[in-house]
């Protein structure tokens, strides 16, 4: 991953924060790090495509976490992260029961400083068997 420059850690940190907290059942941090206007788009191993708003998205993850006894897992890899001035990208695989068992996600993650905080305004979300992950 390459520190592009002095911000690079703080989002790191935003999204690592994102996926402790939400991990682990404290689904508080999504108002705060999901902008009000954000966008999820999923793509499905079987090319369906699904968009999501804020609320759509936050009754998916509470959907798993019910599902799941309030674990969807903490596993990341981040690939690169991108700071240019108040917007930054995120490239990050993850495996969580958010999508089911034995599935990896690649997620483009779009932010914006705002507010004085890093808040998530797009998600783009490639669902793939762990058989066919890197």
């Amino acid at each position: 991953m390459a520190d592009t420059n002095a911000r690079t850690g703080e989002v790191k940190a935003v999204i690592e924060t994102l996926i402790h907290n939400v991990g682990n059942n404290n689904t508080v941090i999504l108002d705060e790090i999901y902008h009000d206007d954000m966008k999820v788009i999923m793509l499905s191993p079987d090319d369906k495509v699904s968009v999501s708003d804020k609320a759509a998205f936050k009754e998916v993850v509470l959907s798993a976490l019910k599902e799941n006894n309030g674990s969807i897992g903490t596993w990341a890899k981040f690939h690169h992260i991108t700071v240019e001035g108040e917007n930054a990208h995120v490239l990050i695989s993850r495996r969580n029961e958010l999508t089911g068992p034995d599935m990896q996600i690649t997620l483009g993650i779009d932010l914006t400083f705002l507010q004085g905080r890093w808040q998530i305004t797009r998600e783009v979300i490639l669902t793939r068997p762990l058989s066919d992950a890197a």
